[in-house]
C-alpha cells in the first residue's frame, strides 16, 4: 500500500532542493580541485517514525527534474537490514514506489558498468557500507572494488567515480544518500568522497559529522552556510546545512506515539513482566474494541550470556531448564507461567547454545543476527521480542508499545537508545484509548536511586529531540493504575467525516480545463543549467567558475507534478482525482512554462475540492469517550465530567472546566490526539480540530474551545461552526470562547477585556456575544438556540 505525503514532509523536501539551487547558482561556491566542485550537503534532522525515508525519496525525484542529465542516487546504510527494507518499499507494489517513479531501483552489488554509463535513465542503488568500506582496494576482497573480467572499464567503484558515456562531455550527477548517518565513519567518508558527489544527503533521528564530512562543511561556512537549523519561507531559501523537522508535525500527524511513560521496578524479573502483560493484555482488548486493526507488540531487552543470578558467565553445556541466561528465563516465564505460545515469541540475540548435547524445546525460535536472519524474523508474526542491542538498528514495526528493559546488575543498557523503536505509531493515527498512543517501559532497576537518574536522561533527550511527546515516570505499580482513569460512564458522539461528493462535478469539470501537452513540443521544454570549474594548471590561480544554460532539465509525468503539488497543500483532495485521465501521462521539463501552470492547476484543483467539500455526520461509526492518563499528584477533580478527574490544564483552561462542572451538565475533557475530532478543511499544517471540552445537553453536544478563535477568519473555522446532518439539523455545536472584546463584521479584535462567545446563526451568519467573566461566557456557549 502506498502512503501519501503529508504537507510537512514535501516541505521539507522542497525545501533542500531549493537550497541546492541557491549552491548551483552561487558563484562563491567552493572548490575541492579541478572539476569537482564542494558537493551539497543537507542534513534532515528528524525523530524517528516521521518518515525520513519518503522525505528523501521525494527529495531525490525534485534534484532529478531540475538536472539536465540523469542522475545516479548511492543510497547507503550501515544495516542490511535497512538497506533491504528500503528495496522493498522503492520495487513495484512498494509502498515509496510512486515517489521515485522516473527512477529504477537496484542493489549496488548487482549493478553493471552499462547502467552506471547510461545517461538516459537515473537510477538508484543501494548498498550497505561494508560492501565498499575496505581501506586497501587494491586486495580486491570486496566485489565494487573487483575488475571484472568481462568489463573493460575498470572495478565498479571506479566506474562510478568516472560516470561518464563515451558520447558525453560531463559526468552524470551523484547524489549520495547516508540513511541513519550518525554511523557515517571517516574511512566511510573518505571512500565515498572518491567518488566526487554531487550531493550528500545524510539523514538521522540524531546527527553527528565526522571529520573528513565536516572538513567539506566547514568549506560550506566559509561562504556564508550556516549549521544552525531555520525554517524557510516558501518563497526564498537560506544558506543552512540542516532540514529539521519540528517534532511536533509528527506528533500531531499521528505517526508517532503520543506519551513516553517509564515505570521504575526494584523488583524481581517477574513481577516486572507481570504488570507489563496485564497491561499489554488491555491494550490488546482496547486494539480489538476499537478495530485498530493491529494487535500491540512488546520487546524485552536484556543482556544475554550472563546469569540472571550473580552476572557470571552462564554455561551453555548444561540442560535448557537449568540455564540461567536473560533470554532463556523470559521465554520459559512467558511459555510456562503465562501460557504465552512459543509461535508467538522470538529471541534476536547472539545466546550460546549447545544444540548438539542440550538442544532448545520445539517453539525456540533463535535468530542469531546473522545476515539472512533479519529478513527470515521479519516474515514472522511474532508479538513478543527478546533482544540485545543488535536488533535496535534497523527493526521498525510500529505495533510495538511496549518493553521491558533489564538494567539489573549495572547493566550498560541505555534506556533511552530503545526509545526510538517503540515511538512509532501503529496506523499512522491516535485512537481513542491512551494506552494505544503510549510507548510503554517497565525498568527492571538495582535501586531506587538509580531510576530517577534514568528519568532525567530520557528527560533531557526528549526535550532536546522530541518535546512534544509527553513523559511520565512512575517507582511505584500504584500510580501507573491510577493515572489511568476510565470514564464514569459510556457516552458517544457522531463521527464528523468530508463529504466531497459535491466536489466531484467541479473537479471533473476543472480536470477537463487543464490542457493536455501530450502532443505539446514546445511549453513543455525548459533550460537546464551546468556549472563547471576550469582550472588553469601551472599558474597558481584558483579556478573560475562557468554557467552554461542548457537546452532542456530532465521531464517529469505531468500526473507526479500534479498530484505532489496537490499533496503540499491539501493531501485528501488527491483522493478524489481521476488520475487515469491521458492527459496526466504528459512529459513535461520542470523548469517549463507547462509545468508552472500544471502547478497553478493544481493549486486550482485543491480549492475547488475545499470549497465543494463539506463536513457531514457519520453515525455508524460513533465515537466512543475512553480512558485518559492523569497525573495523580496534579489532579483536578470534578463532579459531573465523565472522567473523576483531569490534569495538565492551563489556567484559561481550568476556568472553564470549573464553570462547565458548575452548571451540572455532563462533560468531558476532550484530549488532543486520540479525542474527539473534527476535519480542517483548510489548506494549512493541521489537518484536524480537537476541541477542548465536549458537552452533552438534553437536545445536542455542544463542543467548546477555549482557544480556536485563529480559525474565525477563514471558511475552515466557518464550516465548523456550521456543521449540520442531512435534515439540516444542528446535531453538534461548535463554540469558541475568546479573551477580549470583537467585532462580529471585522472579526477583529477591539478590546482586551472579557470574553467573546462565537457561533453561526441558522441563516449562516456568524455572531459572536461579548461577556464580562468566565462564568457567564460559558453559559452562553453552552445556549442550544
Amino acid at each position: 500500500m502506498s502512503i501519501e505525503l503529508l504537507p510537512f514532509q514535501t516541505k521539507a523536501s522542497k525545501q533542500i532542493v531549493a537550497r541546492y539551487a541557491l549552491l548551483v547558482t552561487d558563484k562563491k561556491r567552493p572548490i575541492e580541485y579541478m572539476g569537482w566542485p564542494t558537493p551539497f550537503y543537507q542534513a534532515l534532522a528528524s525523530l524517528t517514525g516521521s518518515g525520513k525515508t519518503a522525505i528523501l525519496a521525494d527529495t531525490v525525484s525534485l534534484l532529478r527534474a531540475g538536472m539536465h542529465l540523469e542522475p545516479i542516487v548511492l543510497w547507503v546504510s550501515k544495516s542490511k537490514a535497512v538497506v533491504d527494507q528500503t528495496f522493498a518499499n522503492f520495487e513495484a507494489g512498494g509502498k515509496y514506489e510512486h515517489l521515485i517513479p522516473q527512477f529504477t531501483v537496484g542493489y549496488l552489488s548487482e549493478a553493471k558498468v552499462d547502467q552506471i554509463l547510461d545517461d538516459t535513465q537515473a537510477c538508484i542503488l543501494l548498498t550497505t557500507v561494508g560492501s565498499f568500506n575496505q581501506k586497501s582496494k587494491g586486495d580486491g576482497k570486496l566485489k565494487v572494488h573487483q575488475k571484472d573480467e568481462d568489463e573493460n572499464d575498470g572495478a565498479l567503484w571506479e566506474v562510478l567515480a568516472g560516470r561518464k558515456a563515451s558520447s558525453a562531455s560531463e559526468r552524470r550527477p551523484l547524489i549520495i544518500v547516508y540513511d541513519e548517518a550518525h554511523n557515517l565513519s571517516d574511512q566511510q567518508t573518505d571512500l565515498l568522497l572518491e567518488l566526487e558527489p554531487d550531493i550528500i544527503l545524510a539523514a538521522s533521528a540524531t546527527m553527528r559529522t565526522p571529520g573528513k564530512l565536516g572538513q567539506i562543511i566547514d568549506r560550506l561556512k566559509q561562504v556564508g552556510w550556516s549549521a544552525e537549523a531555520t525554517s524557510d519561507s516558501e518563497d526564498s531559501a537560506s544558506r543552512c546545512l540542516i532540514t529539521a523537522i519540528r517534532s511536533k508535525e509528527p506528533v500531531n500527524a499521528g505517526l508517532v506515539k503520543r506519551q513516553v511513560v517509564l515505570g521504575g521496578y526494584d523488583t524481581e524479573m517477574e513481577t516486572t513482566l507481570d504488570d507489563m502483560l496485564e497491561d499489554f493484555q488491555l491494550a490488546t482488548l482496547k486494539a480489538d474494541e476499537l478495530e485498530a486493526g493491529f494487535l500491540p507488540k512488546a520487546i524485552y531487552v536484556c543482556r544475554t550470556n550472563i546469569s540472571q543470578d550473580d552476572g557470571t558467565a552462564d554455561n551453555p553445556h548444561r540442560p535448557f531448564n537449568q540455564r540461567k541466561a536473560p533470554p532463556i528465563l523470559i521465554w520459559r516465564y512467558l511459555t510456562e507461567e503465562k501460557g504465552i505460545s512459543g509461535d508467538e515469541i522470538a529471541l534476536y540475540c547472539d545466546l550460546k547454545m549447545n544444540q548438539k548435547d542440550y538442544p532448545s524445546p520445539e517453539g525456540f525460535n533463535l535468530f542469531s543476527g546473522g545476515e539472512d536472519d533479519f529478513a527470515v524474523f521479519s516474515q514472522g508474526t511474532y508479538r513478543h521480542i527478546i533482544f540485545n542491542q543488535s536488533l535496535q538498528e534497523g527493526w521498525d514495526d510500529p505495533a510495538c508499545c511496549f518493553a521491558y528493559i533489564d538494567k539489573s546488575m549495572g547493566s550498560a543498557l541505555q534506556v533511552e537508545q530503545v526509545i526510538g523503536r517503540v515511538l512509532r505509531q501503529p496506523g499512522a493515527r491516535h485512537y481513542p484509548d491512551p494506552l494505544l498512543n503510549t510507548a510503554n517501559f517497565y525498568i527492571r532497576i538495582d535501586s531506587k536511586q538509580e531510576f530517577p537518574k534514568i528519568l532525567e536522561v530520557v528527560r533531557r533527550k526528549i526535550a532536546s529531540e522530541i518535546p512534544d511527546v509527553k513523559l511520565e515516570g512512575f517507582s511505584d505499580a500504584r500510580d501507573r493504575r491510577r493515572s489511568r482513569v476510565e470514564p464514569k460512564i459510556s457516552l458517544t458522539i457522531p463521527e464528523i467525516h468530508i463529504d466531497a461528493d459535491e466536489a466531484v462535478a467541479p473537479l471533473t469539470k476543472a480536470i477537463s480545463s487543464i490542457h493536455d501537452y501530450t502532443t505539446d513540443s514546445v511549453n513543455v521544454q525548459g533550460a537546464g543549467e551546468l556549472t563547471r570549474a576550469i582550472q588553469q594548471i601551472g599558474d597558481g590561480s584558483k579556478p573560475s567558475i562557468e554557467k552554461y544554460v542548457k537546452a532542456h532539465s530532465n521531464r517529469v509525468i505531468a500526473r507526479w507534478l500534479v498530484r505532489r503539488h496537490m499533496q503540499s497543500r491539501y493531501p485528501e483532495a488527491v483522493k478524489t482525482i481521476d488520475w487515469a485521465d491521458p492527459k496526466f501521462e504528459a512529459r513535461v521539463e520542470i523548469t517549463s512554462v507547462a509545468a508552472q501552470q500544471l502547478r497553478e492547476d493544481a493549486e486550482r484543483l485543491v480549492d475547488t475540492y475545499l470549497s465543494h467539500a463539506e463536513l457531514a455526520f457519520e453515525d455508524s461509526n460513533p465515537y466512543t469517550v475512553g480512558a485518559v492518563y492523569v497525573r495523580p499528584d496534579a489532579a483536578q477533580k470534578f463532579s459531573y465530567s465523565v472522567h473523576e478527574s483531569y490534569s495538565d490544564l492551563n489556567a484559561p483552561e481550568l476556568a472553564v472546566a470549573h464553570e462547565i462542572d458548575a452548571t451540572g451538565h455532563t462533560w468531558a475533557r476532550n484530549p488532543v490526539n486520540g479525542g474527539y475530532s473534527i476535519p480542517l478543511l483548510d489548506k494549512g499544517d493541521s489537518r484536524r480540530f480537537f476541541p477542548d471540552f465536549l458537552v452533552w445537553t438534553d437536545k445536542k453536544i455542544i463542543a467548546i474551545d477555549p482557544k480556536g478563535g485563529f480559525l474565525l477568519q477563514t471558511e475552515a473555522g466557518r464550516k465548523l461552526l456550521a456543521i449540520r446532518d442531512e435534515k439540516g439539523q444542528q446535531r453538534i455545536l461548535v463554540r469558541f470562547i475568546t479573551e477580549g472584546t470583537w467585532s462580529a463584521e471585522t472579526m477583529k479584535q477591539t478590546g482586551s477585556f472579557g470574553f467573546s462567545v462565537w457561533r453561526m446563526t441558522t441563516t449562516g451568519q456568524i455572531r459572536c456575544t461579548t461577556h464580562a467573566d468566565v462564568a457567564s461566557a460559558v453559559k452562553k456557549a453552552l445556549e442550544t438556540k
